[in-house]
């Protein structure tokens, strides 16, 4: 091959695991959205405009690029895959979209959930983990979305205009290199952002729409209504210690009578039928993620004891076991799982990741296709399907696996990055190129990304069709610099 084409400052696809950085002028537009979610009306000021959709977006983009070098985000596939099914599910109802959203899981104990304007909606895992079921988290996500797509941010009353636009003030400032500037000026932000406190208006706005919203999803409103009841409980007994989200979307008992009235209004729908709800295995995943493997087993061995007809429990229990390479125990446990729930494409997932780890490959196979015969539009069952065929040395079915994954999620890097190196190892290496740039450009790595686009057209021919493509996804990211 010509070029290094291995080298990791080029190809990683490390977005979603980073240590805490020393904290630096970002950190100050991070703590600034962080308390921003809930939004306000902006007031008029003559010679001066609120940011407009194109400046909203480009502020999504700098914060997911600087938050993934100041947090950590939960590298899963599975949970990743998870939340970003609920929320284009939620989206799939929303009309034509102005943004591309996406939605990720910080690690942190927290109870918290916010969005960024542009369309990036992120959620802490200590809300993921006082979930009861998916209808609550589908509640809390139209919630944050509505905020997005309403550009609740920049509708701010009682806020300097000088606040926003510090904001792409310092966005500019920050990739100028200049660093004190940036930081002066959303320093000026977070002063004015002080003063203020959260409209009913905008949350009550919120509320509605995404309750109007997540029904027409199929999901259960009355899950908006179970959430927001306990979460006021909390905030009622305690007031010293009130989560997060509280903080930043305070509880009324106007907010809730408004969600009571609207449920009473809708008309009776059926909630979407797609079998058990993953809640408890998402919720665990993150909890193993987290390295609390030990404390799962013990857990579902108690559930076990007292209910050993549930298929679940054995599940969590293989799921915890394979955490730890303990790949008897995990095989005896998501066999006896499987045959309690022969159904579910979950544990066919986990049999088949189990099967590829013990290079047990027909087996592995029967796995995901019976995944995806019950499933053929997840994306997460062809990365699984994918990795197998690499295994097995099968690079051309690998190929294959990863172009349909990518097809079926055109916003999630996994299955891109990896077509790269796979095209990378069959030298391929105008498609290589080509589709790890795609990756960088997916995790907001646009320098990295420009050079792998320029060998993928040098590679393919200045003239070629191919190239003139390429060249007009380079032109998009370089416009983006400007």
């Amino acid at each position: 091959m010509e070029d290094n084409f291995y080298n990791p400052s080029m190809t990683s696809s490390a977005g979603f695991r980073f240590s805490r950085k020393v904290l630096g002028p970002w950190t100050l537009i991070v703590l600034f959205l962080f308390n921003s979610c809930a939004s306000f009306r902006m007031p008029s000021v003559p010679g001066i405009t609120p940011p407009g959709e194109d400046e909203e977006v480009k502020i999504s983009r700098e914060f997911r690029r600087e938050a993934r070098k100041q947090l950590k985000f939960v590298s899963n596939l599975e949970v990743q895959r998870y939340v970003e099914n609920v929320g284009r599910r939620l989206l799939s109802v929303m009309g034509p979209q102005q943004f591309n959203y996406r939605y990720f899981v910080i690690e942190e104990s927290e109870l918290n959930a916010f969005s960024v304007p542009g369309g990036s909606i992120y959620l802490y895992t200590g809300l993921l983990d006082r979930m009861r079921s998916t209808d609550e988290l589908a509640s809390v996500m139209a919630h944050e979305t509505i905020h997005a797509k309403n550009h609740h941010m920049v509708r701010m009353s009682g806020l300097d205009p000088v606040s926003i636009l510090g904001i792409l003030g310092a966005v500019a400032a920050a990739r100028s290199g200049a660093g004190s500037q940036a930081a002066l000026m959303v320093g000026e932000g977070i002063s004015a952002a002080r003063q203020i406190g959260y409209t009913r208006q905008l949350e009550m706005e919120a509320d509605t729409l995404g309750l109007k919203y997540m029904a027409e999803a199929g999901y259960d409103p009355q899950a908006m209504l179970g959430f927001q009841k306990t979460m006021l409980k909390e905030q009622t007994l305690s007031p010293i210690d009130v989560p997060r989200y509280l903080l930043d979307h305070p509880l009324t008992q106007d907010r809730i009578a408004n969600v009571e009235l609207m449920i009473r209004s809708m008309k009776p729908s059926e909630a979407v039928a797609e079998g058990p709800d993953p809640i408890k295995k998402i919720q665990t995943l993150v909890r193993i993620e987290t390295n609390k493997a030990d404390a799962v087993i013990a857990e579902q061995k108690q559930i076990i004891s007292q209910a050993p007809k549930n298929s679940e429990p054995y599940q969590l229990l293989g799921i915890a076991y394979f955490s730890k390479g303990m790949w008897q125990e995990a095989r005896e446990n998501l066999e006896r799982a499987r045959a309690l729930n022969p159904q579910s494409p979950g544990i066919d997932w986990d049999l088949g990741r189990l099967y590829t780890r013990l290079k047990n490959y027909s087996s592995a196979h029967a796995a995901f296709d019976r995944a995806l015969a019950r499933r053929s539009d997840e994306a997460l069952t062809d990365v699984y399907l994918g990795e197998l065929y690499e295994q097995e040395s099968d690079l051309r079915g690998a190929a294959g696996a990863y172009l349909n994954a990518s097809n079926l999620a055109p916003l999630w890097d996994k299955p891109v990055h990896q077509l790269g190196l796979v095209y990378g190892k069959l030298n391929r290496l105008g498609d290589a190129y080509y589709y790890l740039g795609k990756s960088l450009v997916l995790e907001d790595e646009d320098e990295k990304a420009i050079p792998n686009y320029e060998k993928a057209i040098k590679i393919s021919g200045e003239n070629s069709p191919r190239a003139q493509v390429i060249k007009e996804e380079l032109k998009i990211v370089k416009a983006r610099k400007k």
